[in-house]
């Protein structure tokens, strides 16, 4: 018989030491953190030898769009009056980018030449002009917006308020009033276009901006009538009608519309990646059971789908009691302790309770605590998606230390409070009562100490996420008996921080093009150093 062992032969016992190996876990983290840093600067090193223009001298996306239509618009083979229309809107707004004059000089080249800026504007116009649309209502428009004809006006309104309207001729009108900065004119008019033309798609969603930005519910009423006409625009226009509107359906469906359109697949695997590391520290906590590593799946939905409820509750607080960030001292408090803690930890527990009558039969504290803590891990897996859509990727460490643990720990703290209530039959209603009170509290306080400007004393959020942190820590060595696996949760959390870290380099490298993004990245990460050791210490023994 043979007595060589495998390559593999021990291998448990060997990650078993090296993941609960300090010196290990630290070299092989910086390891991770410098390979992400020479990346990132092979990057930026990369684009600057490239010939792409230095970022600060690069054309905004709306002189970019300008010159791209443009060029479409000049290949064209059949006349396209509708996307004339909205290419002459967006060559309009860019006016003091392209002819540094003003508008009358543009007007008077325009006029003398066909050109504005180095765009043959007339050429364009008569490729595209119809019997429907004839070169005249262009420059028209021209006329009434470059130069203030009043006569090109009242030419414009005539042919918008005829019954039926000249087609674009009401848009174009919207396009002057807005201009003019008189909104309900221009609302109205957009609406007219939409209104006779279903095919104006620019117009309709013109006007369901302009209608959303002013709160105008019954112009809202009216386009919400005709069909198809929210619902083939914008879908965060659609999400910000049906909350003004009060349709839950419409509302939803906007959102969802626009996270599965807008989100890019990179940022939805790190939204993943996140999730992950904190799902695998968590069950590590369980019991020893078969199912353990699947069944805290329910409560993760759970939590995502506790978002949905929450937006609705955030649209009638906004919309309809009119609560708001903006508002001065103490309103704004009162809207981040009432409108957003309140609302939170209300729909998350809501969704919680789901789970209750389970947890009551199994009548073990530790399950009610972790069931409430993966619940607010799926909320912030659903809340990182939006935050990655609109700050990128190089704040993933950061959310990962503080809002993505922070909703961990009110949820399962607050969990625990309400399970411990019904075991006793409410004689512990007191303490719950207090416990949900001081959690809505603190998850309000946190969003206003981060949000609110307040000198260099923004630290204050970090005093509430510690807090908060450590007392759901405390409550999870109680209540659990981690099982001593094959992997240590600090070696997850340490290896799952270094890969963030360094990813935070690379993004912020691809995304400025400099080392001063990745400076950037490497500041915000830096400020969080405190909240790490402190999950360092905490889960030494685990």
């Amino acid at each position: 018989m043979s007595t060589e062992r495998s390559y593999f032969h021990g291998w448990r016992a060997r990650t078993h030491y090296l993941t609960r190996d300090r010196r290990f876990l630290l070299r092989t983290s910086a390891a991770i953190i410098a390979l992400g840093m020479i990346i990132a600067s092979t990057i930026v090193i990369g684009r600057a030898g490239s010939h792409e223009p230095p970022q600060g001298h690069a054309a905004s996306p709306a002189l970019s769009r300008l010159h791209e239509d443009f060029h479409l618009l000049r290949h064209e083979t059949t006349p396209q009056p509708r996307r004339l229309a909205t290419w002459l809107r967006l060559l309009v707004a860019q006016i003091p980018q392209l002819v540094k004059a003003g508008d009358e000089s543009a007007y008077e080249d325009f006029a003398q030449t066909g050109r504005i800026g180095n765009y043959e504007v007339r050429q364009l116009i008569h490729q595209h002009a119809t019997t429907d649309a004839p070169a005249g209502l262009f420059h028209g428009y021209l006329a009434a917006t470059l130069a203030g004809d009043p006569e090109a006006l009242r030419d414009l309104e005539q042919k918008a308020r005829a019954v039926p309207p000249e087609m674009l001729a009401a848009e174009l009108l919207g396009s002057v009033e807005k201009r003019r900065d008189s909104l309900p004119a221009a609302l109205q008019a957009f609406y007219t276009e939409g209104l006779h033309f279903p095919e104006a798609g620019a117009a309709r969603e013109e006007a369901l901006h302009l209608a959303v930005a002013q709160r105008d519910v019954k112009m809202l009423r009216l386009i919400a009538e005709q069909p198809g006409w929210i619902e083939h625009c914008h879908p965060l226009l659609q999400h910000h009608a049906g909350s003004l509107l009060g349709d839950v359906w419409m509302q939803w469906h906007g959102l969802i519309r626009h996270r599965l359109n807008e989100l890019p697949y990179g940022l939805l695997t790190l939204a993943f990646f996140v999730a992950a590391l904190w799902y695998f520290i968590l069950v590590q906590h369980s019991d020893h059971e078969s199912w353990r590593w699947a069944r805290p799946l329910a409560a993760l939905m759970a939590g995502v789908a506790s978002v949905w409820p929450t937006l609705t509750v955030l649209a009638y607080q906004e919309y309809i009691q009119g609560m708001t960030a903006d508002a001065p001292f103490p309103h704004d408090l009162i809207y981040f302790v009432l409108g957003v803690g309140l609302r939170e930890e209300g729909c998350k527990l809501l969704l919680f309770a789901l789970f209750l009558p389970w947890l009551l039969w199994r009548r073990t504290p530790g399950l009610a605590l972790l069931t409430g803590a993966f619940v607010g891990l799926g909320f912030s897996l659903e809340e990182n998606i939006g935050y990655y859509q609109d700050y990128g990727g190089t704040i993933a460490w950061t959310r990962f230390l503080s809002a993505n643990f922070l909703h961990i720990s009110l949820t399962g703290i607050c969990a625990h409070s309400l399970y411990r209530m019904l075991l006793t039959r409410f004689a512990r209603a007191e303490e719950f009562i207090t416990t949900f009170a001081l959690v809505v509290l603190a998850h309000g306080g946190y969003d206003y100490l981060s949000t609110v400007s307040l000198g260099d004393n923004g630290w204050f959020s970090l005093i509430v996420l510690i807090l908060c942190a450590a007392r759901f820590i405390d409550l999870l060595g109680e209540e659990t008996r981690p099982s001593r696996l094959t992997i240590a949760p600090r070696a997850v959390f340490t290896f799952g921080s270094a890969v963030l870290i360094a990813s935070s380099f690379v993004m912020g490298a691809w995304t400025t093009h400099s080392m001063a993004g990745v400076a950037k990245a490497g500041q915000e990460c830096l400020a969080m150093v405190p909240i790490a050791m402190l999950y360092w210490r905490k889960f030494e023994n685990a």
